[in-house]
């Protein structure tokens, strides 16, 4: 489906579009700066749906969305602004949708949503499988970011699981967070049966051990969990997780993100999720917030060098779609505004800050850190 953009602002539309193009759903056609710009483009060619900033010189958005309707009735109109006050009049005039800016992708998925029917999204995505294949991540063989899910190489797709009990993919997942080290049979029934008595919990984990080790033979025949001397480990015969290969790598990268611009933006791409965040494990959590931190760190290092690129539409990019996830980050908050800045947008830059801080105010009852108040106050200059 064919997709237009009216924006006045041109570090806007570019972010919009790469958001739009990264999705996949929907295809931008056009481009424009203008309301009159867009209008007199729809009148030669088709589109599906209108992606219309409110905020515009001349014609705004509101007056845009009136012709377009008189003239494509079909067409889906969604409203971009800076601001909610429009809201109402936006939705009289049977907008499918109202997005504030930053736009996140999440946001933006949620919108594309209500334009393109479930069914040709699903064909779209299966048409274009085998177009990324040139540029497509080597997954590792066991995944751990978001939820434990091994990875089949070959058929290049997730391999389901059909865990017998929640405690055995637990065992499988603490073996694994454990690296090869041996692990005291203790240990593990008072982790996962606290509860039970010595002999029960032993009976348990004997199940476990056995379903454990089918699991192995029938999908990762290479890895085999082992017992000594009263204790288990987990050899992995070769095969990586996500976790290692991105702690690995992060190494490498962090504080030298210049001129590795792919390798850090491939690397963050195994990041679908915090480290076993799905199943909410106590003890995952001391890793799961060192994780966090490293990758959090590359990130930002990340967006500061696009920016010094002068590739700002991508720094907004990165910046938004964290700040979505860590949306009390002061050093991403400060980072936004000077890559709005940096597109020559200083309004949004402003705006991007008094969101931040209307948010810290109404959920956190906090003020914004003293360095980043004053980068806004510098931007008011």
């Amino acid at each position: 489906m064919r997709a237009m953009l009216i924006d006045d602002e041109k570090p806007a539309l570019l972010h919009l579009e790469r958001l739009i193009r990264a999705d996949g759903r929907l295809e931008p056609v056009a481009m424009c700066t203008s309301a009159r710009e867009g209008i007199e483009w729809l009148d030669n060619e088709p589109v599906d749906a209108v992606f219309l900033d409110i905020g515009m010189p001349e014609m705004n958005g509101l007056e845009a969305a009136e012709h377009i309707q008189q003239r494509h009735p079909g067409i889906a109109i969604v409203f971009v602004t800076a601001y909610s006050d429009y809201a109402v009049e936006a939705f009289d005039l049977q907008a499918i949708d109202y997005l504030l800016k930053p736009i996140g992708p999440t946001r933006l998925q949620k919108a594309i949503a209500r334009i393109v029917p479930e069914s040709l999204a699903v064909e779209n995505k299966a048409a274009k499988a085998g177009d990324s294949a040139p540029k497509e991540l080597e997954m590792p063989g066991i995944l751990m970011f978001r939820r434990l899910e091994l990875y089949d190489s070959e058929a290049r797709k997730v391999r389901p699981v059909k865990w017998r009990t929640a405690k055995s993919q637990e065992l499988f997942a603490y073996l694994l967070h454990q690296g090869e080290q041996w692990v005291p049979r203790d240990e593990l029934t008072d982790l996962l049966w606290p509860s039970m008595s010595g002999d029960k919990a032993a009976t348990h984990l004997h199940t476990s051990v056995y379903q454990i080790r089918k699991l192995l033979k029938d999908g990762k025949p290479e890895m085999a969990l082992e017992y000594r001397q009263e204790s288990y480990r987990l050899l992995r015969g070769g095969v990586e997780t996500d976790v290692e290969r991105f702690e690995h790598e992060s190494e490498k990268l962090i504080g030298s993100v210049k001129g590795n611009i792919d390798p850090a933006e491939t690397l963050l791409a195994l990041w679908k999720g915090g480290y076993l965040e799905h199943h909410d494990y106590p003890w995952a959590e001391s890793r799961a917030e060192k994780l966090n931190r490293r990758r959090l760190r590359l990130a930002l290092e990340l967006a500061e060098e696009e920016k010094a690129a002068g590739r700002t539409d991508e720094a907004i990019r990165l910046l938004t779609a964290l700040q979505e996830e860590e949306p009390y980050a002061e050093e991403i908050c400060r980072q936004l505004m000077s890559a709005y800045e940096s597109a020559d947008n200083k309004r949004l830059a402003r705006e991007s800050y008094r969101t931040f801080a209307l948010r810290l105010q109404e959920e956190l009852g906090a003020e914004p850190e003293p360095l980043t108040r004053q980068a806004y106050e510098r931007l008011a200059d």
